[in-house]
C-alpha cells in the first residue's frame, strides 16, 4: 500500500484500537465471571487478528478498485484524446482537401479568364484587320471609279475635240479659231480648278499631320501626368493601347492592344487614360478622323 493511502486511513487504526479494546474487555470479564483456564483466552488474539486482517484486505480491495477506477479511466481518456486525434486529422484533411479544390477552382476561373481575354484579343485583332481590309477595298473601289470617271472625260472630251473638229470643218476659219479659244479656255480653268483641288488637298493632309503630331504630344504628356506606375515593374516593360475618342474628346474606350507581361503594368495604362479624358483636340472639327483612333505606347522609363 503505498503512502498516500496510509495518510488516508487514520479513521482505520482508531477502529482497530477500538475493537481490541473492546475485545480486551470481553476477555477480562469472561476470566473474571467464569474463571477461565489462560489457554481458551486465546481466542479473542485470534479474533481481533482476524478482524485487522479482514479491514486490511477489505482496504486492499478498495485500493484495488480505485487503481482499477484510476486505469479505466486513464484509458477512456486516452480513447477519447485518440478519437478527438483522428477527428481533428479528418478535420484537417477535409480543410487541406477543401484549400486544394478551392485553388483548384481559383486556377481554372484565371485559365478561363486569360483564354477568354485571348479570344477577346484575337477578335478585336481579325475586326481590326477586316476594317483594314474594308478600307483598302473602299479605296481600291474609289481609285478604280476615279479612273473610270477620268476615262469617261477623257471619251467625252475626245468626242467633243471630235465634233469640234467636224464643226470646225464646216465653218470657217474664223469659227473654228473661236471655237479652239473658247475649248481651250474651259480645258485650262478645269485644269486650274484641278490644280487648286489638289493643292487644297494636300495642303490639308499636310495641315492634318502636323496637328496630328502636335496633339498626340499633347495627349501623351496629358496621359503621362494620370499615370501612376505599379510597383513591381521593370525596365524595358512596354504596351500599346488603342485609344477611342469622341469629338469632344472623351474616351470612349482605351484597350491594351499589345500586352506588356504584367496585368497591373496594362491597367494601370488603361486607368491613366481614362483619368486624363478629355483630351485635346485640334479646334478643326474636319481633322477629327485623323483622332477618332490613336495608339499610344508606354514605357515605365517614362516615354509614352
Amino acid at each position: 500500500m503505498s503512502s498516500g493511502n496510509a495518510r488516508r486511513l487514520p479513521g482505520g487504526r482508531k477502529a482497530i484500537v477500538y475493537a481490541v479494546l473492546v475485545h480486551l474487555a470481553l476477555i477480562a470479564l469472561v476470566v473474571v465471571g467464569f474463571r477461565w483456564q489462560a489457554k481458551p483466552a486465546v481466542a479473542p488474539a485470534k479474533v481481533v487478528q482476524a478482524q485487522a486482517v479482514n479491514d486490511a484486505e477489505t482496504q486492499m480491495e478498495i485500493e484495488r478498485r480505485k487503481k482499477q477506477e484510476r486505469e479505466r479511466a486513464q484509458q477512456e481518456a486516452k480513447k477519447q484524446r485518440e478519437q478527438e486525434e483522428r477527428e481533428r486529422k479528418a478535420a484537417e484533411d477535409q480543410r487541406r482537401e477543401e484549400q486544394t479544390r478551392i485553388a483548384e477552382q481559383k486556377r481554372k476561373a484565371e485559365d478561363q479568364r486569360r483564354e477568354q481575354q485571348a479570344k477577346a484579343a484575337e477578335q478585336k485583332r481579325k475586326a481590326e484587320d477586316q476594317r483594314r481590309e474594308e478600307q483598302t477595298k473602299a479605296a481600291e473601289l474609289k481609285r478604280k471609279a476615279e479612273d473610270q470617271r477620268k476615262a469617261a472625260e477623257a471619251e467625252k472630251k475626245r468626242k467633243e475635240e471630235a465634233r469640234q473638229a467636224e464643226i470646225m470643218k464646216k465653218q470657217d476659219v474664223e469659227e473654228r479659231r473661236k471655237v479652239a479659244e473658247s475649248s481651250l479656255k474651259e480645258q485650262l480653268v478645269r485644269e486650274e480648278k484641278e490644280r487648286t483641288e489638289a493643292k487644297a488637298r494636300a495642303e490639308q493632309a499636310a495641315r492634318a499631320q502636323s496637328e496630328l503630331a502636335r496633339y498626340e504630344g499633347l495627349i501623351r504628356q496629358k496621359v503621362e501626368r494620370n499615370w501612376v506606375r505599379p510597383a513591381g515593374w521593370t525596365k524595358g516593360m512596354e504596351c500599346m493601347v488603342r485609344v477611342r475618342l469622341a469629338p469632344t474628346g472623351e474616351v470612349i474606350s482605351a484597350t491594351v492592344a499589345r500586352q506588356s507581361g504584367s496585368p497591373a503594368f496594362d491597367r494601370s495604362v488603361e486607368n491613366a487614360v481614362y483619368k486624363a479624358s478629355p483630351l485635346p483636340l485640334p479646334e478643326d472639327k474636319g481633322l477629327f478622323e485623323h483622332f477618332r483612333e490613336l495608339e499610344l505606347r508606354f514605357r515605365p522609363e517614362g516615354q509614352v
